[in-house]
């Protein structure tokens, strides 16, 4: 799946993901806060990893743990489960075809640990991965068989190359080039769908060519391209957004249930210079938001310095990040092109 590139100048050119830039200056001290905040590493200096950046620390800091994979494999998507388990959509390509697979590692993994499952039945390259709290997991991704994106979930537990217990696909359901996704605590099913300009909304029962049960779309709804999707513990609904002519970026909250052209319940605007990728609530209703801040004045920045901003859910329009955590180790690669935008948190 491919996604424009949008920075504070406008869209520039096709990247595989978006670039921006954040900032905070105060740490979170909640108990009940997150304790580890995962992202994804690509690069030919820095190598292929998984990242956990503690989550309640401010500034720039040592990541407390990383899962690395060989160079000839990438990794793209990331979730964690409520024991703990972290799953990594990866490619190998080493030659044509290329293998397209899950790996499941054990929540106690560290450097080149073997995964404990591999889920290989997927139509293509897992661009957002998210688990329920049954340990269902959901996979966007392209298909070498149809326009458009692929949901499939497989069942909890699922290995090897079991089939999706579910696949929504087809043009009924509006999928195109989505690129993130959440699920509720009734297993529905939220997509951030960048081709359509909106947020789509499946039922825990959909399959197949199934219609959306709700679209969140329109001018009121402040929608402009979506690129990350979040659902917190009681159901409103955060959708990151870059909007044109402004070349703006918004993070816009939503009630639960929310669908049509509503207006957000909550905009929040200090990042409006950056461009944004990436959406995570913690069990506080912490959102966590995954930028790249451009450390060269290009159009298109040649280098860049990644980082996670964070929200209280308090936090007002205006309000700037309660915090902000990146790592020297945690870097960009000098092609934009090769940037993740995941990102998870426990």
């Amino acid at each position: 799946m491919i996604l424009k590139y949008f920075g504070p100048l406008g869209a520039a050119s096709m990247l595989l993901f978006a670039i921006g830039c954040g900032g905070g200056n105060t740490s979170l001290s909640s108990s009940n806060h997150a304790v580890g905040v995962y992202v994804v590493q690509n690069g030919t200096g820095s190598g292929n990893s998984v990242l956990e950046l503690p989550a309640g620390a401010q500034g720039s800091v040592a990541p407390s743990n990383s899962v690395t994979v060989p160079s000839q494999t990438t990794y793209d998507a990331v979730a964690i489960d409520t024991s703990g388990n972290l799953y990594v959509s990866a490619s190998v390509v080493t030659a044509p075809p290329f293998l397209n697979e899950i790996l499941v590692y054990a929540p106690a993994a560290t450097g080149g640990a073997t995964p404990i499952r591999t889920l290989t039945g997927l139509p293509g390259l897992a661009t957002s991965i998210a688990v329920d709290a049954t340990g269902a997991v959901y996979a966007l991704s392209g298909s070498s068989t149809q326009a458009g994106t692929t949901l499939s979930v497989f069942a909890p537990g699922a290995t090897g190359n079991a089939a999706p217990i579910r696949q929504i696909s087809g043009p009924l359901t509006q999928l195109d080039s989505a690129s993130a996704i959440a699920v509720d605590a009734a297993q529905n099913i939220y997509v951030a769908n960048t081709a359509g300009n909106n947020v789509l909304v499946f039922s825990s029962t959909a399959n197949g060519n199934a219609a959306p049960t709700g679209i969140l779309a329109g001018a009121t709804t402040l929608i402009g391209v979506p690129t990350g999707v979040a659902v917190d513990s009681a159901g409103d609904i955060y959708v990151s957004s870059f909007n044109q002519p402004s070349n703006s970026s918004l993070l816009l909250e939503f009630a639960p249930a929310a669908t049509g052209n509503v207006a957000p319940t909550r905009t929040l605007t200090s990042l409006a210079t950056d461009t944004l990728y990436g959406l995570a609530v913690d069990s506080a209703d912490y959102l966590f938001v995954y930028t790249v801040v451009p450390t060269s004045s290009t159009v298109i920045p040649t280098s860049s310095q990644l980082q996670v901003s964070v929200f209280s859910p308090g936090a007002t329009s205006g309000s700037a990040p309660s915090q902000t955590i990146t790592s020297s180790t945690w870097t960009a690669p000098t092609a934009p092109s090769s940037i993740n935008g995941q990102i998870a948190v426990q």
